[in-house]
């Protein structure tokens, strides 16, 4: 059975959890870079991303680069990265995309306390003419030495993290979260298979009790897993 430390914990991140925030990666193929960015998509509340992989059969996630965050991000491999990306668009986002067009704008202007699909693509090539159609926005990381980007998962890490100031500062971090998501959490996150209790987590803790020992990070379970294969609905 989870310590309350534990349930505490748990419950303290799943209230940060920003489901407002989309990211979406248009053919990344690096097993490492998949990794990092799973990382820095969970240390900032994201609680999805979406995948377009390069080819058929994908390597996955590293579990020691990872460390265990692909339990608590779902990493959804789409076969069509555009028909993923409308729904969400249909739905009230807002889509942006790293590019380098004559229109981008300095990544700190835009406003990231609404709904955003955020697009990171390919290591060599960017993002697709696919993608870039249904831009909304076209952003970019300012350079100041001679290249002209970053590694696609610093590149999220940079960005991720001035989408979290901005959230942070407007409270989005300090909230109780729907029933219906803490809901979906619960069951993505198979918190019932640990023990944990659903009615724990209706509320963010008020503090967290004094440490019981141990750390459990997931890394036991899922490791690599997709959500989805590429081709599968």
């Amino acid at each position: 059975m989870p310590t309350p430390r534990r349930v505490a914990r748990i419950a303290q991140v799943l209230h940060r959890r920003q489901p407002e925030i989309v990211l979406a990666l248009d053919g990344v193929h690096d097993p490492h870079n998949l990794s990092a960015i799973l990382r820095s998509a969970d240390a900032t509340g994201l609680t999805r991303i979406l995948w377009q992989p390069d080819r058929e059969e994908p390597d996955p996630p590293n579990p020691e680069v990872a460390l265990g965050t692909e339990r608590w991000v779902s990493l959804d491999a789409v076969p069509n990265l555009r028909e993923a990306i409308l729904p969400l668009k249909a739905g009230g986002f807002r889509v942006a995309a790293t590019h380098l067009a004559a229109d981008a704008v300095d990544f700190r202007q835009v406003d990231w306390t609404g709904h955003w699909v955020v697009v990171l693509g390919n290591e060599h090539r960017g993002c697709t003419d696919e993608i870039l159609v249904v831009t909304d926005t076209n952003i970019v990381l300012p350079m100041m030495g001679f290249v002209q980007s970053l590694n696609v998962s610093v590149a999220a890490a940079v960005l991720l993290y001035e989408i979290q100031r901005q959230r942070e500062a407007a409270g989005l971090y300090r909230r109780t979260l729907p029933e219906g998501t803490v809901r979906e959490l619960y069951e993505r996150w198979h918190l019932a298979s640990d023990g944990v209790d659903l009615a724990d987590l209706r509320e963010p803790p008020t503090g967290i009790p004094e440490g019981d020992g141990g750390h459990t990070d997931g890394r036991n379970r899922g490791q690599g897993r997709l959500k989805r294969k590429p081709g599968e609905r």
